[in-house]
């Protein structure tokens, strides 16, 4: 039945054979332990051939190929596939479908598998270290090398010394039939491996052939020798079968004699005489020893050698000696095979013979007629509905690329330039029209001018009163007269036939490419978030990132001005930055560094920037924000800020004083950047670090409470800070009302809360008066101004914050002193007097101080 399936699909409009191979290697090898499943291993046998016959044998390699790299533990978990495929070999060696060394029965299928291996071994780069181990090394065995390239290639699998390929083709053709097709093609597979010369490939002069290190063993030396013996059987055959007309082959592939009308096919006796010569070459090949050793000049040997062959051997060309392969034979078989099931197929059919009789359910031999009497008890069966294949519009998403950065990326690349380009074409095109309508408008007031004209009018005159007049009168008139330039009205039409002409271009819908990119992109990427939301694993994640990152790459002025293009750029951004950027640790400083290389890009990708997903690297972030301060990138500034939630960082990181400090210096560095009037625009962000100031204060406080004060008051000095600095750090004290406006109200008449409610312990309220008295002064006696004119002209800005701040303080220390008085009545209060009335003066005293010329 296969072969007569595989028949048909090859007629015109049909599916094809690649798609019925495929088809029924799927079903076959679908099935738990398929490979140790002879009645499964006898149908790939026969597809393989139907493969090799049409040339189709990449379709059955693709799918043995998956397979086999899934039970090796290649891109899959291995403890998934126990389930799957148990690949439980005595000796632990490698997994192959061809279990053992070889299979005399199978020849096609295990040419396949050995070919679809080989392709392994090159594609791991598992033959080529070997091989190079042994070139470097020269005391190093097979095994020694073997395990060598496992230890370099790190793979999941300690590969086997049996499964190398040199020994599995060695294998195979021992135990091949010897009038089997494939025979010389196995042999020539094995010489291109044993006759392989390495050297060039690793910087060294062409020597010697490689193939003899992997026999230095005793076991292997034997398997020479018996290599040897096999070639001259074979050669021995096909020489007796080029003096006969039949000759039987142990194994032989040909039909029973008990199959009638069916006569086997002879090979000509001219391919045996080739074939002779070529086992005989083989055998000068293998018994050679020079080839090993390098020294052989091949143009010198004799003609019995086959020297272009055998240059083509040693250059590892792998073009396939094709004639000799008895195609003839195999295309005959392959039609006897269609042949024989047309005919069973019809006698199935075929009106039965009277069954009145009633038949023995005993016999085995009447078992077909037993089932033909059944099926006549039953109405024919419907033949199946007529099946109308339909190509899916857009390339259907192969889960492999899922897994794939590289694929992924480019397959998406191919998608992204189509709509980048239609986005290109879009604002070329408004370029265009802009440019048109600026065309008409110059071009359209030297439509008419204005020339001087004369016209001679004649006045008729009618009388009046009975009087007659003399005539008409002649009056001559001067104007500007409206005239019409051709040459700009040629050219005006000209222009509004190209508006029209745009407008119907820019009417007219998307190609239907640039539709399937949007669809093909769109479903790449429902396809990746199903995938991570039904497993997440980084692999996944790896490949989201990089797909978020691509598109971004492609967001340009052009796609921005596309509204169409935009909104699709944008909705892939926002799923892709939501699943996977979001809240990704690593991902923080690469969209911050995007953010600031291109500030349009802040809009579309800050909601995605999450700095307390990283705590580690906050503070960096945080100084690269503060680094990109200017007046023209506040909204930039602003949403950027907005991300980092500082006080969930501190409750969650509870960083040391060290890094407080850091982050402190950053806000105030920020702070003083924007100077003593911050513009209207930029209060926003402004703002949002006078918040990060008093945050960084509050907590854990004092620690921060000297090293604030003193920044406020040298910036202060110098006039480099708003007085909202001021305003925020005294509410963040408790320094005023919390009914004063924004800490604008003045000291005067303002209730300040008491000392049970205040954030300042009295010590503290002592040493900040002490410290403050020292700072004013020194600041007092710093500068030839200050000196001559105080410290008020250069405070101004600041003096209500100043007053509210000293007056808090003042009163604090009068309140300590009275409970103290209160709890002690001993205490002489003249005393307590005189001390506050010194420590309140050394705090004033920078301010009211008259200094004499002499001290100036």
């Amino acid at each position: 039945m296969i072969p007569a399936h595989i028949s048909v699909s090859t007629q015109p409009n049909e599916v094809g054979p690649v798609a019925v191979l495929e088809f029924w290697v799927q079903a076959l090898i679908s099935q738990h332990l398929w490979y140790r499943e002879q009645p499964v291993l006898f149908l790939m046998d026969h597809l393989c051939k139907a493969a090799f016959q049409l040339m189709q044998e990449d379709c059955i390699q693709k799918l043995l190929y998956q397979q086999h790299k899934n039970a090796l533990g290649y891109h899959c978990d291995r403890s998934l596939l126990s389930s799957l495929v148990s690949w439980i070999v005595a000796g632990n060696i490698t997994p192959s479908f061809v279990e053992g060394l070889a299979t005399p029965t199978q020849v096609w299928f295990a040419w396949t598998v050995l070919n679809m291996e080989s392709i392994f071994e090159e594609d791991s780069q598992l033959r080529r270290v070997i091989e190079g181990e042994l070139v470097i090394n020269s005391a190093f065995t097979a095994d020694q090398a073997l395990k060598k390239a496992q230890t370099q290639l790190k793979l999941p699998i300690v590969p086997s010394l049996q499964r190398l390929l040199i020994y599995r083709w060695a294998h195979q053709a021992l135990v091949t039939p010897s009038d089997h097709p494939l025979l010389p093609l196995i042999w020539q597979k094995f010489f291109l491996l044993y006759l392989h010369r390495p050297g060039p490939q690793y910087g060294l002069p062409i020597d010697g052939c490689i193939g003899r290190r992997f026999f230095q063993s005793p076991a292997y030396i034997s398997l020479l020798k018996e290599m040897k013996r096999r070639l001259t059987e074979v050669a021995d055959f096909h020489h007796a079968a080029s003096k006969a007309l039949r000759v039987p082959a142990e194994g032989s592939e040909g039909l029973p004699e008990s199959q009638a009308g069916t006569p086997g096919y002879l090979t000509s006796p001219e391919l045996h005489t080739e074939l002779v010569r070529l086992f005989n070459v083989f055998i000068l090949w293998l018994e050679d020893e020079n080839f090993q050793k390098g020294d052989t000049y091949i143009p010198s040997l004799p003609k019995h050698y086959d020297i272009h062959r055998l240059a083509k051997v040693m250059q590892n060309q792998q073009d396939l000696w094709m004639e000799y392969l008895n195609m003839e034979r195999i295309y005959h078989e392959f039609q006897e095979t269609v042949g024989l099931w047309t005919q069973a197929k019809l006698e199935s059919h075929s009106t039965p013979c009277n069954l009145s009789v009633q038949l023995d359910f005993t016999d085995p031999l009447l078992a077909k007629e037993r089932v033909l009497s059944n099926l006549q008890k039953h109405e024919a069966p419907q033949p199946p509905l007529f099946l109308h294949l339909m190509k899916p519009p857009v390339p259907v998403i192969s889960s492999a690329v899922l897994l794939s950065q590289k694929d992924a990326i480019q397959l998406v690349c191919t998608d992204l330039n189509l709509l980048q380009q239609q986005a290109r074409t879009a604002a070329l095109r408004e370029s265009q029209q802009v440019a048109l309508d600026g065309e008409l408008l110059d071009t359209m007031p030297r439509q008419y001018v204005n020339r001087e004209e004369q016209a001679t009018l004649h006045l008729e005159c009618r009388g009046s009163s009975g009087k007659k007049c003399q005539g008409a009168a002649v009056v001559t008139v001067q104007f500007e007269g409206m005239h019409k330039n051709e040459a700009v009205t040629q050219q005006l039409h000209v222009l509004r036939k190209e508006v029209k002409q745009l407008q119907a271009e820019a009417a007219k819908p998307p190609s239907l490419n640039i539709v399937e990119a949007a669809v093909h992109a769109e479903n790449l990427i429902t396809a990746l978030v199903n995938a991570y939301k039904l497993q997440p694993t980084p692999g996944i994640q790896k490949v989201g990132i990089s797909l978020f990152f691509t598109i971004v790459d492609y967001v340009s002025d052009e796609t921005q001005r596309h509204p169409p293009t935009r909104q699709f750029f944008t909705s892939c951004i926002e799923i892709l930055g939501q699943v996977f950027i979001s809240g990704t640790k690593s991902e923080c400083k690469k969209v911050l560094a995007t953010i600031l290389k291109n500030s349009r890009l802040c809009s579309l990708l800050s909601p995605f920037f999450t700095p307390n997903a990283a705590p580690a690297e906050f503070i960096q972030l945080y100084e690269k924000v503060v680094k990109f301060l200017s007046e023209d990138n506040s909204d930039m500034i602003f949403m950027l800020l907005t991300k980092f939630d500082l006080k969930q960082w501190l409750s969650a990181t509870k960083p040391p004083l060290s890094d407080r400090t850091r982050l402190l210096e950053s806000v105030h560095l920020a702070l003083t950047a924007w100077g003593l009037e911050p513009d209207e625009d930029i209060l926003m962000p402004f703002n949002l670090f006078c918040k990060h100031w008093t945050y960084l204060l509050l907590y854990q406080f004092p620690d921060q409470y000297s090293d604030i004060l003193r920044l406020l008051m040298q910036s202060s000095a110098e006039q480099l800070l708003s007085p909202e600095c001021w305003k925020a750090t005294l509410r963040a004290l408790g320094c005023c009302a919390p009914s004063c406006q924004q800490g604008a109200a003045s000291a005067e008449g303002t209730v300040l809360p008491s000392s049970s409610d205040a954030l300042l312990s009295d010590k503290q309220v002592m040493e900040t008066i002490q410290w403050l008295s020292d700072f004013f002064y020194k600041l007092r006696l710093s500068k030839l101004d200050f000196k001559s004119f105080g410290l008020f002209s250069k405070w101004s800005p600041y003096m209500a914050d100043v007053k509210t701040f000293l007056g808090y303080l003042v009163k604090r220390l009068i309140d300590s002193e009275m409970a103290c008085l209160a709890q002690d009545p001993t205490v002489s209060r003249k005393t307590v007097l005189k001390s506050l009335h010194s420590v309140i003066v050394q705090l004033f005293k920078p301010w009211i101080l008259v200094l004499e010329d002499n001290e100036r």
